[in-house]
């Protein structure tokens, strides 16, 4: 029975992949300087970025599900560099500790402990700390129209 811990992570303890799916299918897209969608993996990072890593193994075992991500946010920090879309995808996010700021399609709400945020595919969103004490959140991105045909035809291949 695999179970995974985000607090022991090795690559740090304020963000983990719980669970993977060994198939790469959902897309992570933000706005270029004109407004238009791109691919964010299209451009280099200066690290790895969490996608890109692995999880163990024993929790490379989701099916359906893309992945399952636990972070950390601290005070002033954001879940991500920008605003971005799933355009291929749906995500759930369970607000597990602290409070913060969701931001979805403009419009702006106060989280705290137990909240749950759906985000819907092209979804404009991000999750904020403005409290003093870390954020805790879990996402779980699941694809949803061409992210299910990708899905599908990468598990026949």
């Amino acid at each position: 029975m695999p179970i995974a811990n985000w607090k022991t992570q090795a690559y740090n303890v304020i963000q983990s992949l719980l669970y993977n799916n060994p198939h790469r299918v959902i897309r992570y897209d933000v706005k270029d300087a004109d407004g238009n969608w791109r691919n964010r993996a299209d451009d280099p990072a200066p690290v790895v970025r969490l996608y890109e890593r692995e999880a163990g193994s024993d929790r490379t075992c989701l099916q359906t599900i893309q992945f399952v991500h636990h972070m950390m946010i601290p005070p002033g920090g954001r879940h991500v560099a920008e605003l971005h879309v799933h355009p291929d995808a749906e995500e759930i996010v369970v607000v597990t500790s602290g409070q913060g700021l969701a931001i979805l399609d403009g419009e702006e709400r106060s989280v705290t402990a137990g909240d749950v945020i759906y985000v819907p595919p092209m979804g404009e969103h991000e999750v904020r700390n403005d409290s003093d004490d870390f954020l805790g959140v879990l996402f779980i991105n699941v694809p949803t129209g061409e992210g299910l045909d990708k899905l599908k035809a990468a598990q026949q291949a």
